[in-house]
Protein backbone atom coordinates (compact mmCIF):
# COMPACT_ATOMS: atom_id res chain seq x y z
CA UNK A 1 0.00 0.00 0.00
CA UNK A 2 1.71 3.55 -0.60
CA UNK A 3 2.33 5.99 1.81
CA UNK A 4 1.17 8.43 -0.03
CA UNK A 5 -1.15 9.69 2.35
CA UNK A 6 0.40 9.63 5.50
CA UNK A 7 1.49 13.24 5.94
CA UNK A 8 4.99 13.68 7.87
CA UNK A 9 3.08 15.47 10.50
CA UNK A 10 1.05 12.32 11.05
CA UNK A 11 -2.32 13.59 9.47
CA UNK A 12 -4.25 11.75 7.42
CA UNK A 13 -4.33 13.46 3.49
CA UNK A 14 -7.43 11.11 2.76
CA UNK A 15 -9.43 13.13 5.20
CA UNK A 16 -8.21 16.37 4.02
CA UNK A 17 -11.27 18.92 3.69
CA UNK A 18 -9.54 20.50 0.38
CA UNK A 19 -8.73 16.76 -0.74
CA UNK A 20 -12.01 15.26 -0.10
CA UNK A 21 -13.60 18.68 -1.49
CA UNK A 22 -11.99 18.07 -4.80
CA UNK A 23 -12.80 14.18 -4.62
CA UNK A 24 -16.36 14.49 -3.87
CA UNK A 25 -17.33 17.33 -6.17
CA UNK A 26 -18.62 19.09 -2.68
CA UNK A 27 -17.62 22.61 -1.44
CA UNK A 28 -19.17 21.62 2.17
CA UNK A 29 -16.39 19.56 3.14
CA UNK A 30 -14.41 23.46 2.76
CA UNK A 31 -17.65 25.18 3.89
CA UNK A 32 -17.24 23.58 7.23
CA UNK A 33 -13.57 24.63 8.16
CA UNK A 34 -12.93 27.12 10.78
CA UNK A 35 -13.23 30.53 10.00
CA UNK A 36 -9.37 30.47 9.46
CA UNK A 37 -9.84 28.82 6.24
CA UNK A 38 -12.83 31.69 5.34
CA UNK A 39 -10.63 32.95 2.35
CA UNK A 40 -10.18 29.40 0.87
CA UNK A 41 -14.31 29.38 0.89
CA UNK A 42 -15.52 30.46 -2.51
CA UNK A 43 -12.38 29.10 -4.25
CA UNK A 44 -13.33 25.47 -6.14
CA UNK A 45 -10.99 22.84 -4.63
CA UNK A 46 -7.94 21.75 -6.76
CA UNK A 47 -7.16 18.29 -6.72
CA UNK A 48 -4.21 17.32 -4.70
CA UNK A 49 -1.98 14.28 -4.15
CA UNK A 50 -0.93 14.92 -0.87
CA UNK A 51 2.29 16.39 0.67
CA UNK A 52 4.96 13.97 -0.26
CA UNK A 53 4.12 14.42 -3.79
CA UNK A 54 3.65 18.10 -3.77
CA UNK A 55 2.78 20.53 -1.08
CA UNK A 56 -0.15 23.12 -1.73
CA UNK A 57 -0.51 23.99 2.03
CA UNK A 58 2.10 26.55 1.94
CA UNK A 59 5.46 26.66 3.58
CA UNK A 60 5.85 23.76 5.89
CA UNK A 61 8.98 23.19 8.73
CA UNK A 62 7.59 19.70 9.42
CA UNK A 63 8.34 18.58 5.55
CA UNK A 64 11.41 20.22 5.32
CA UNK A 65 13.02 18.77 8.48
CA UNK A 66 11.50 14.85 7.38
CA UNK A 67 12.99 15.30 4.02
CA UNK A 68 16.18 16.46 5.19
CA UNK A 69 16.89 14.05 7.93
CA UNK A 70 15.51 11.34 5.13
CA UNK A 71 12.73 9.93 7.82
CA UNK A 72 8.64 9.41 6.47
CA UNK A 73 7.02 10.99 9.61
CA UNK A 74 8.09 12.41 12.40
CA UNK A 75 7.62 9.35 15.16
CA UNK A 76 10.58 7.68 13.07
CA UNK A 77 13.30 10.75 14.26
CA UNK A 78 15.12 10.56 17.30
CA UNK A 79 13.62 14.16 18.51
CA UNK A 80 9.82 12.73 18.23
CA UNK A 81 8.24 14.75 19.44
CA UNK A 82 9.92 17.90 18.90
CA UNK A 83 9.33 21.62 19.21
CA UNK A 84 8.01 22.22 15.79
CA UNK A 85 5.77 19.21 16.26
CA UNK A 86 4.41 20.49 19.29
CA UNK A 87 3.78 23.75 18.06
CA UNK A 88 2.05 22.53 15.06
CA UNK A 89 -0.29 20.33 17.54
CA UNK A 90 -0.80 23.49 19.21
CA UNK A 91 -1.76 25.75 16.71
CA UNK A 92 -5.15 26.34 17.28
CA UNK A 93 -6.02 24.19 14.34
CA UNK A 94 -8.18 21.71 15.36
CA UNK A 95 -7.34 18.50 12.70
CA UNK A 96 -3.21 18.96 13.98
CA UNK A 97 -4.05 18.32 17.70
CA UNK A 98 -4.08 14.57 16.67
CA UNK A 99 -0.72 14.63 14.97
CA UNK A 100 0.95 13.20 17.89
CA UNK A 101 -1.29 10.32 18.77
CA UNK A 102 -1.16 9.49 15.25
CA UNK A 103 1.94 9.20 14.30
CA UNK A 104 2.28 6.93 18.08
CA UNK A 105 -0.56 4.63 16.23
CA UNK A 106 1.65 4.91 12.79
CA UNK A 107 4.80 3.52 14.13
CA UNK A 108 2.85 1.21 16.90
CA UNK A 109 1.50 -0.66 14.40
CA UNK A 110 2.82 0.12 10.35
CA UNK A 111 2.09 2.41 7.45
CA UNK A 112 -0.12 -0.41 6.13
CA UNK A 113 -2.75 -1.21 9.14
CA UNK A 114 -2.31 2.58 9.96
CA UNK A 115 -4.15 3.08 6.53
CA UNK A 116 -6.19 0.80 6.55
CA UNK A 117 -7.58 2.33 10.48
CA UNK A 118 -7.64 5.76 8.89
CA UNK A 119 -9.46 5.07 5.52
CA UNK A 120 -12.24 3.20 7.51
CA UNK A 121 -12.43 5.89 10.23
CA UNK A 122 -12.84 8.66 7.66
CA UNK A 123 -15.48 7.02 5.64
CA UNK A 124 -19.06 6.48 5.99
CA UNK A 125 -21.01 2.72 5.60
CA UNK A 126 -22.46 4.11 2.42
CA UNK A 127 -18.77 4.55 1.14
CA UNK A 128 -19.07 8.16 1.18
CA UNK A 129 -15.68 9.80 2.31
CA UNK A 130 -15.65 12.22 5.51
CA UNK A 131 -13.10 14.64 5.48
CA UNK A 132 -11.54 16.73 8.65
CA UNK A 133 -14.43 19.07 9.49
CA UNK A 134 -17.32 17.26 8.03
CA UNK A 135 -17.64 14.16 9.89
CA UNK A 136 -21.75 13.67 9.32
CA UNK A 137 -22.11 12.26 5.91
CA UNK A 138 -23.16 14.73 3.21
CA UNK A 139 -24.84 11.75 1.23
CA UNK A 140 -26.69 9.56 3.88
CA UNK A 141 -26.79 12.13 6.61
CA UNK A 142 -25.48 9.65 9.25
Amino acid sequence: MSNELIAYCGLYCGACSFKVGFEENNMEHIISMPSIYDNFKNTPPEFCPGCRLENQCGDCDIRTCARDKKIEYCSLCDDFPCVKLMNFTSDGKPHHAKSIENLILLKDIGEEKWLEVQQEKWKCKCNTKYSWYMTKCVNCKE
